[in-house]
């Protein structure tokens, strides 16, 4: 399916509201509080700046503070590793900002003809960002380094520049980094073939062949054929694994489905097994 034709999908399911959007405002809710809580705690911080790092709240030598801040980021791997094994990718569709930053850029092109809705979604898209740069910029300096009289302008243009990044990323290179690029997801695609919990598609159900499952998918998955292999994925993915190793689980072809075969009077083809 063509650019044009996803975004004329996601207005249909983007103008309404929905349970997995609110699940993922949530969700992302606790990613950014996590990447806020860390350095702002003191939990684990290596302050570039003025040298207070602390491990636990309590001040430590610099490569103490680095340590802690790799182990750190390390057990964040883990966690969403274990997620990983019983359902798949579904940290990706669910709790990974960058795919979020993705999602804000979707939404101003697909209302591209509707101001509003485009004016917020820009609006969302940069507030995320620079959310997501100021979270960042927090596990490698202080928070009095933003308002220091020396450091403070250096610590802004920092976080204004990685706001910029991150806008760049979204508006630019968006899903396809995902799908061919993110180190993360290549490492989860290999471990994860046979999730408990994930996209399913249910032949007996009502399947009236749109084809908006297919047109929404943000990784462009058929998620109706996700027992093949995909050949040639491209990048940095491996070939010839199944396709729902490379679904995100994000659950858009669901809503989708969910809101077309509604009008045809019958339960959905797409959900979540």
């Amino acid at each position: 399916m063509s650019a044009p034709d996803r975004f004329r999908f996601l207005r249909i399911i983007l103008t309404q509201p929905h349970r997995y959007r609110r699940y993922r405002t949530a969700t992302m809710g606790v990613t950014l509080a996590v990447l806020f809580a860390v350095p702002l705690s003191g939990l684990a911080r290596i302050d570039l700046w003025g040298g207070q790092h602390r491990v636990l709240g309590r001040p430590v030598d610099p490569v103490v503070g680095l340590v802690a801040v790799i182990t750190t980021i390390a057990g964040f791997y883990v966690v969403t590793f274990l997620v990983n094994l019983p359902a798949g990718r579904m940290f990706c569709g669910f709790g990974c900002p960058v795919g979020q930053l993705s999602r804000f850029a979707d939404a101003i092109d697909a209302f591209a003809k509707d101001p509003v809705r485009r004016r917020r979604a820009w609006l969302q898209l940069v507030a995320f960002a620079a959310a997501l740069a100021l979270a960042t910029a927090l596990w490698w300096v202080a928070p009095g380094a933003f308002a220091a009289p020396r450091s403070g302008m250096a610590v802004w243009t920092a976080a204004l520049l990685t706001t910029g990044y991150a806008v760049f990323h979204a508006r630019h290179w968006r899903w396809a980094f995902c799908r061919k690029l993110c180190p993360i997801g290549l490492y989860y695609s290999v471990v994860q073939t046979n999730a408990l919990v994930g996209v399913h598609f249910a032949p007996h159900a009502t399947c009236t062949d749109c084809e908006g499952c297919a047109a929404i998918c943000p990784v462009g998955l058929d998620p109706r054929q996700l027992a093949l292999p995909i050949p040639s994925p491209g990048g940095l993915a491996f070939a010839d694994l199944p396709a729902i190793s490379h679904c995100l689980h994000c659950g858009a072809c669901i809503e989708v489905c969910e809101h077309l075969t509604r009008k045809a009077g019958g339960p959905a083809a797409m959900g979540f097994r």
